[in-house]
């Protein structure tokens, strides 16, 4: 028998609600990062496409959950429905928080750049997680979303790379085919300022990261 595809409409929503972090290391580690990853289906039964069935899972937690071991005890349905139901509700609060801008020097921008940072619209709502590596290095992961209020859910976009911090800004490149794209990060105290150098459609219609971001504590 062949099976059910997801509908695009229910996978838009698990990636809205979860944000693309994995239910299981938020659950075991508190790890809120964004991951690269996949839809799991908690019963086991790859037909029930059912969204309070489906959770985005790492890589790693998806082939643990999938996997069925003799040594040791698996990660239990309920076990992951709780730890989704807790990632849910943690990033709800941080959503409704409110959004202060800063007047920080270089030297605690430097100090403190790590963090998450939004930046909503009407109709879009864009992330970013910046990690301070040390050394004047960063790792920046960022999530856009265009058409959030849609029948169909939105236009996704994602990045996720390492650059160098110079000063209060960092610069990054990459291709995809023969179109090119650079994406300008500016760090002012609690907010950054994002402008882009790209093809439109690059990510999908309508979907862009430029624009300024608060932090969100």
């Amino acid at each position: 028998m062949s099976r059910k595809k997801i509908s695009t409409e229910i996978k838009t929503q698990v990636l809205i609600q979860c944000r693309r972090r994995c239910c299981i290391c938020f659950g075991l580690e508190r790890d809120d990062n964004i991951k690269k990853g996949q839809i799991a289906h908690i019963n086991g039964d790859r037909n029930d496409n059912r969204l309070d069935n489906l959770a985005f899972l790492c890589l790693e937690h998806h082939d643990q959950f999938d996997s069925k071991t003799s040594q040791s005890k698996n990660l239990t349905t309920n076990e992951v429905r709780e730890f989704r139901k807790e990632l849910h509700n943690e990033i709800d609060e941080i959503w409704k928080k409110p959004l202060n801008v800063g007047n920080e020097d270089y030297s605690e921008i430097k100090r403190l750049i790590s963090g998450r940072y939004i930046r909503e619209g009407f109709n879009e709502q864009a992330e970013f997680q910046i990690i301070n590596l040390g050394k004047d290095r960063i790792k920046v992961s960022g999530l856009s979303f265009w058409g959030i209020k849609n029948e169909y859910g939105p236009n996704i976009g994602q990045l996720d790379f390492e650059s160098d911090l110079l000063k209060n800004a960092t610069v990054y490149s990459q291709k995809s085919g023969d179109d090119l794209y650079r994406i300008f990060i500016e760090f002012n105290g609690d907010k950054i300022i994002v402008k882009e150098d790209y093809v439109i459609g690059f990510f999908g219609m309508n979907v862009t990261f430029e624009g300024e971001y608060m932090r969100a504590e």
